[in-house]
């Protein structure tokens, strides 16, 4: 029978074998493994050999020593043979196979591999029931020694293959670490100190609320209008009472004695008092008497409408008598007294008495603001509203800009309570005080300060203003056509050097000769360079890994 031989490449992988077993065109095929080869070492892939052979309905022999395969081949009942001479059989699962090299198993000569063939045949044939023993485990051959290949290197490589391997690691991670410490990880700081001199300014300066008419350099600065409303609103107690219940009411008699004529005028709301509780009475009343009359009619009548009339004729005076509805000033029931003689007064100039009790009034005491309580929640209300609209005022009015601080003004409005003075306060409810503030303030563009103030200093081409310190406009006042005002402030003048010249000076340059190089620049008083790690003696070429820091130091001995 026909047999097909197939050499398994190292590079194989288990698809790449069945697909081999597959396109086979004979029904016996004989795999002949590679060294190490790690496919035939994974019991699933064996399987997967078999199932393919079975499927294919073909037979697949193994052609190999290695202990471990052939017992993977025992295991899923593959005929195996030591080489193409040998006739193949299905090992036992303890059997100890006796190892042959390589050359012996692949340089088998064609003429006798016939053998493999036979046993194939016998393989498909019925198994009897029993098995004859096999002879006695051989012993193992020695291992077999290592190949040479006549160059040292290469035979002390494979003779020590884990140091090599180790030692490429090793290598690997050096030339990693390399990179980076002198390609990655180099960067440096350069701190310079530049010495300044402080200068004093003061000069008259113009403002205009016109855009267009601004000029820095001449003085004339754009006046900008800032202003803020906040509506304030604070909550306060109310320690007023008030007895809301029913008012008593009564009637009130009153008597005036008349002489020679005359009459008194009583008026709704005129107020009689009698033990500190006010009554008001609620209609109008008019007592008079017009004289005696020159005919004996006239007096006859005059005499009938006085209350005593022997006592009127004899001193020529009349009593008069009228009475006078009122009620309580406020409702409660201590209003409710009895009929009293005398004891009464008022504005009006009468005799006054009750002849019935004042009655009706009852209690119902409840909270009401009064006008103190609303001055107490004023004052709260000023004293937190003024420091939170100036400081909105001021946070709205940006960094960019310089407050005039004399310009500052605030208004509040007047102030509302609810409930109003008098009013009742409603259970679960807290009086409030509202007012609205309005705060403003003038402002002036920082920039277009600095400029004029650059204009005025009439610096070298080589110098510049580091610092502008604590700028404030005084006497600020309103003129015809707008404002008029003095700045004054102290600046810093050095030489003007910037980051950019310092990174162009120093990138890619020695530490050392990067210092020397800053501090022969004019105004440089001192140079300190770190750079990021020990070993790094080189300033980066990478502008981007160079941070540059000018400190300003001001030359001792104050301001001009």
């Amino acid at each position: 029978m026909n047999k097909d031989v197939i050499y398994i490449e190292p590079e194989d992988d288990i698809t790449d074998i069945i697909t081999k077993i597959e396109n086979s065109k004979e029904k016996i095929v004989a795999l002949v493994p590679p060294k190490k080869a790690g496919v035939f070492r994974s019991v699933v892939n064996i399987k997967l050999i078999s199932k393919v052979g079975n499927t294919s309905e073909k037979t697949v022999v193994l052609v190999t020593t290695d202990p471990s395969i052939v017992k993977l081949a025992a295991a899923t009942k593959i005929p195996v043979t030591k080489n193409l001479q040998t006739p193949p059989a299905v090992p036992e699962m303890d059997l100890e196979v006796e190892e042959t090299s390589e050359e012996e198993v692949v340089d088998a000569p064609e003429d006798e591999e016939e053998t493999v063939e036979e046993v194939a045949e016998e393989v498909e044939e019925p198994e009897p029931e029993k098995k004859e023993k096999k002879p006695k485990k051989k012993e193992k051959k020695a291992k077999k020694s290592s190949e040479k290949t006549g160059n040292p290197v290469i035979d002390w490589i494979k003779a020590h293959k884990k140091l090599t391997i180790f030692a490429g690691i090793a290598a690997v991670a050096l030339i990693i670490f390399l990179v980076w410490a002198f390609a990655i990880a180099p960067a440096a700081t350069v701190t310079v100190g530049i010495q300044t001199e402080s200068k004093s300014f003061a000069e008259n300066v113009s403002f205009t609320t016109n855009a267009t008419d601004e000029n820095a350099k001449e003085g004339k600065l754009y006046l900008q209008e800032k202003k803020v409303e906040k509506v304030q609103e604070v909550k306060f107690e109310a320690t007023g009472k008030k007895n809301v219940g029913e008012k008593a009411t009564g009637t009130l008699v009153i008597t005036r004695n008349f002489f020679m004529g005359g009459s008194i005028e009583i008026h709704e709301g005129n107020i009689f008092t009698i033990n500190g509780l006010n009554y008001l009475a609620t209609e109008n009343v008019s007592i008079g008497w017009s004289g005696w009359g020159s005919s004996p009619s006239e007096m006859k009548e005059s005499v009938k409408n006085c209350a005593n009339a022997s006592t009127a004729i004899d001193n020529e005076f009349c009593t008069k008598i009228a009475k006078v509805k009122v009620v309580a000033a406020e409702g409660g029931s201590k209003y409710n007294i009895p009929a009293s003689s005398g004891g009464w007064s008022s504005v009006v100039q009468v005799d006054i008495r009750s002849d019935d009790p004042m009655s009706g009034g009852t209690d119902n005491v409840v909270t009401i603001v009064e006008q103190s309580d609303i001055e107490k929640a004023k004052d709260q209300l000023k004293s937190s509203s003024e420091e939170e609209v100036k400081q909105k005022l001021y946070e709205d009015v940006g960094d960019n800009m310089m407050i005039i601080e004399s310009s500052f003004k605030q208004e509040t409005a007047a102030a509302e309570a609810t409930p109003a003075a008098g009013e009742e306060v409603k259970e679960g409810t807290t009086p409030t005080l509202k007012a609205t503030t309005t705060a403003t303030v003038y402002a002036i563009d920082k920039a277009k300060m600095e400029e004029f103030i650059t204009e005025k200093a009439k610096l070298d081409d080589d110098q510049k203003i580091y610092e502008i310190k604590d700028p404030f406009i005084e006497n600020f006042g309103e003129v015809s056509g707008g404002y008029t005002g003095r700045l004054k402030t102290n600046y810093a003048v050095g030489p003007k050097v910037t980051d950019s010249d310092i990174l162009e000076m120093i990138k890619g340059k020695g530490v050392g000769d990067a210092q020397h190089d800053l501090k022969n620049i004019n105004g440089i008083v001192s140079v300190s360079i770190e750079t990021s790690y020990p070993w790094v003696s080189v300033i980066p070429g990478d502008t981007n890994k160079i941070t540059i820091n000018i400190e300003v130091k001001e030359k001792e001995g104050g301001s001009e």
